[in-house]
């Protein structure tokens, strides 16, 4: 099976939970103008934290920062 990114997460630079995004939000009928990864990179800018891709397995991969 094909990993497909579900959502993104940012954790903060203490390792707290600061908000979750779903790759959904971008598809109709919801269509947010902002995507998931530019809604996390942008909270994780602020909490100067980090943004994990979330897949349908489950796993996680750090995106943000590089």
């Amino acid at each position: 099976m094909k990993k497909k990114i579900d959502s993104y997460v940012v954790f903060d630079k203490k390792g707290k939970w600061m908000g979750g995004y779903s790759t959904k939000l971008s598809e109709p009928p919801l269509s947010h103008p902002t995507t998931a990864i530019e809604m996390a990179i942008m909270n994780a800018e602020q909490s100067n934290g980090k943004v994990y891709e979330v897949y349908n397995s489950g796993e996680m991969k750090q995106v943000y920062p590089k």
